[in-house]
Formats: C-alpha cells, structure tokens, sequence
C-alpha cells in the first residue's frame, strides 16, 4: 500500500509525475490526431477542431464529474476505512452509465441539428463518433479515481502511453485507409482511433479494479447503487463540473473576439494557445497529487499538514518554470518557427500589407514569455483549487472561478482590446492579470480556512453498507 505520510515535495511529485505524463499523453493524443488529419486535408483539420472544441464541453464536464470517486477514495484511505473505497467508484460508475442516455442523444438527435451533414461533414462526422465515446471518457476517470485516491498513479501513467500508442497506431489506418482492404475515414476515423485506445485503458483498469486483491480488501465488488453517497458526490462535483464548461465558453469567447479584430489577432492568438497546450499538463497533474495527498490527509485528521503540500507544490511549479522558460522566454523560436515555417500559405489567410511576417512573430514570442507568468499563477491556483476540492469546498471554486474569468479578462479584454481595436499583446497582459487575480482570490480563500469545516465523510459512512459475496471470480 502506497503510504502517504508527510506531504513534502518528493512525496507530491512521486504522485503527481505519473499524471503529468497521463495528462501529457492526451495533449499528445489530440496533436497526433490533427497532425494526420492536415496531410489528409485542411477541411477535415477545421473541422474537427471546431467539432472537438465543442465536444469536449461536455465531455469534460461529465469526466469532471467522474473524477470526483477519487476524492471520497482519498478521505477513506486517509481515514483508513479501506473496505468502502469502491462505494464512491462505483456511484461514478452508475454515474458514467446513466451519461450513455446524454451522449447518445447528442450522437444520434442533437449532431444532425448542430452541425449540418451536407454543408459540414468533417464537423458532423467527428462530433457524432465523439460523441459515443463519452460514457468511456467518463468512466474512466470514475474508475482512475480508485488508484489516484490511493496515490497509485503510476497506472494512469502507463496506461496514458498504452492508449497514445493505440492512437498512433490506428489513427493512419482509419484516417487515410488501406487500398483494397480498408476504406478512408477522415474526421470519423481520428475520432475512432481516439475513442478505442480510451476504450482499451477502460478495459484494464476495469479488469484490475476488479481483482480478487481489491475485491476483498477494498471492496471493489460492493455496487450497490447508494443514494445518498450517490447524492454526497454529484453536490462536490457539480460545480466543478460546471465550471469547465464555463471555462472552456469563455476561451471560445475571447477566440471569437480575436477573429473579430482582425486576422492577424486570431493567428498570433491561435498559434500561442497551441503552444501553450503543451505546458499544461504540468499543473493538471500537480492538482491530482495535491488532490491524493489533501484528501488523504484530511481524512486521517490532520489538515496541518495541507499548507506543507501546497508549499511543495509551489516549489515544484518554480522548477518547472526553469524548465519552461527555455522554450518560452530564453529559445521561443524552436516552436514559433514550426507555425510560419510556410509564409505562401500564410498570405492565403493573412493579408501582410499593413504588417510583416517578423512583426507577426515578435507579437507571438512577447505571448509566449507573458504565457509563462500566466502558467506559473494557473499551476499555483491549480494546487490550490486541488486541495480545496479534496476538502470539498467546490461550490467556491464555480463561483469565484466563473466571476474572474468574465470579470479580469472577458470584460477587460472587450474594453481595452476590442473596442480600440488595439494590438494583441494587450490581450496577453490580461492573460497574466486575470491568472493573478484568480489565483489570489483562491489563495485568500485557503487562508480563510473554511474548507477545514467540511466534513464529507461524516454522512456518508452512516450509510448502510450491502454484503456482497466477494469470492466471485
């Protein structure tokens, strides 16, 4: 058993470094997909990025949700009640099926309505098959939950690198074919590929939540459907929930800004933001140690130790940003250059008589370096957001988190970016501004101390729990 004793930064960053590489394979994931679908064609790539934006707007929202069994799983394990950790995996599980009713309406009734067959095929295309992958996606952060909470997260690692090299794999064969044995898929096809390497990770981790070992020990095989419990974990995941796919709106919203300026906005924006995808996985897998070693914490009485976890993280995250600023700050050009590589294809899209293309590149550089003070308050609010959501304080997080990104940067960017149409490193400055302010707000909300007064465990262990014969095999 994996022991969770101090908190410092060795023990988060053995937690926290598998996820990072989970989480950097699913970047990596989505890289491949659209690298292969630009040889195949640039409609099919527009395609499902825009299909892909939208579709991760609820499938994010509904994994959120599904990641909550690891904070219960953390609390129990914390509070060495080791015979219940299945109880909350297995609501999220009940919770990942009830979800088929949602993503097969969106696959089979609502994709016709939102992307119209005739005139978007690639967008319909990729957004149906999308679509009908949500219950795995869902699931398998349900059962993920069982090993993070544990802080067994070297699973979540391998099984990320299992599922990227399946990608890889098949995404050349659905998307182009095989002559005479296998017929071309485009956008179908990348989303195929997608969706089974996700499918075969479910697979396993199904298969290993359900050995003898944890049959027994943990009580993998108790799956019953417990209301309250049930209940207990949609209230700490609904705002969390919710919140993604505010955020994930608002971004489309400061996009769609960008696009209405000018060209050049959108291009700089876009470029950037790319970029920056590949740094985020840093601070998506520090919340996960932070939620294993909070939640484990608490659960074992003893929240003084959280302040020492948050303190390891914030010197993690310093690290990584000697490591970032290499490609950010210090040698921008090793992956501003692979973007403009092509200026003849640029001119169709850009029109560079008012501007030039040096010009362009200085203003996607000065991103990348702001990017890399907006990266380092986003891990820190991360960390932090980790150990309040292992408290249970989520319903903050929702409010404080939708108010500031419409409040310090939406609104800031519309008044002082759109409507004196000024250049797009305004914009990056309100980045940073906005990173700041919500970050301060949630490290204010730490030191106030009212996350100490939740008690998720005080309900739900008053629940009856079924006798399940566990010699099944």
């Amino acid at each position: 058993m994996t022991q969770i004793k101090q908190g410092n930064l060795g023990e988060l960053w053995r937690l926290s470094s598998p996820m990072m590489v989970s989480f950097f394979s699913m970047m990596l994931m989505i890289f491949v997909d659209r690298l292969f679908l630009s040889i195949y064609s640039t409609e099919a790539l527009n395609g499902a990025v825009q299909a892909s934006t939208l579709g991760w707007v609820f499938i994010l929202s509904f994994v959120t949700m599904g990641a909550m069994s690891e904070v219960f799983v953390s609390q129990y394990n914390g509070a060495q009640k080791y015979d219940q950790l299945g109880r909350p995996v297995w609501q999220m599980i009940w919770f990942s099926v009830g979800s088929i009713v949602f993503f097969f309406f969106l696959a089979f009734v609502a994709s016709w309505m939102i992307y119209d067959p005739i005139t978007k095929p690639h967008e319909y295309d990729f957004f149906r098959i999308f679509m009908l992958f949500g219950p795995i996606f869902t699931l398998m952060t349900a059962l993920g939950g069982f090993y993070i909470g544990r802080g067994k997260t070297k699973i979540m690692q391998w099984l990320g690198i299992l599922g990227n090299a399946i990608n890889i794999c098949l995404d050349p064969i659905f998307i182009f074919g095989i002559k005479g044995y296998f017929p071309s898929m485009g956008t179908k096809g990348a989303a195929l590929a997608t969706g089974i390497g996700t499918f075969v990770e479910v697979v396993i981790l199904a298969a290993l939540f359900l050995r003898r070992q944890n049959r027994e020990k943990y009580g993998t095989a108790n799956f019953a459907f417990c209301k309250d419990l049930f209940l207990k974990t949609l209230k700490v995941g609904l705002p969390p929930s919710v919140f993604v796919a505010v955020e994930i709106f608002a971004w489309a919203v400061f996009y769609h800004m960008m696009a209405q300026i000018s060209p050049i906005h959108i291009l700089v924006a876009s470029v950037v933001q790319s970029i920056l995808l590949l740094f985020l996985f840093f601070g998506m897998g520090l919340e996960k140690g932070v939620i294993a070693l909070v939640g484990n914490f608490i659960g074992a009485k003893m929240p003084d130790k959280v302040k020492k976890v948050l303190s390891s993280a914030i010197k993690l995250n310093l690290l990584f940003m000697l490591f970032a600023s290499l490609f950010l700050l210090i040698k921008p050009s090793f992956l501003v250059d692979w973007f403009y590589s092509n200026p003849e294809a640029l001119e169709l899209t850009v029109d560079f008589s008012s501007i030039d293309l040096a010009t362009v590149k200085y203003y996607t550089k000065l991103g990348l370096a702001m990017s890399l003070f907006y990266i380092f308050f986003e891990n820190v609010r991360w960390a932090i957001n980790g150990a309040l959501t292992a408290a249970g304080d989520t319903m903050f997080l929702l409010v404080a988190g939708a108010l500031s990104i419409w409040f310090f940067m939406l609104i800031p960017t519309y008044f002082f970016v759109i409507l004196p149409k000024a250049n797009i490193d305004i914009a990056f400055y309100i980045w940073v501004f906005y990173a700041f302010a919500a970050c301060a707000i949630n490290y204010m909300r730490f030191l106030a101390g009212k996350w100490k007064q939740k008690e998720l465990l005080k309900e739900s262990e008053e629940i009856p729990i079924p006798v399940i014969n566990n010699e099944i095999e």
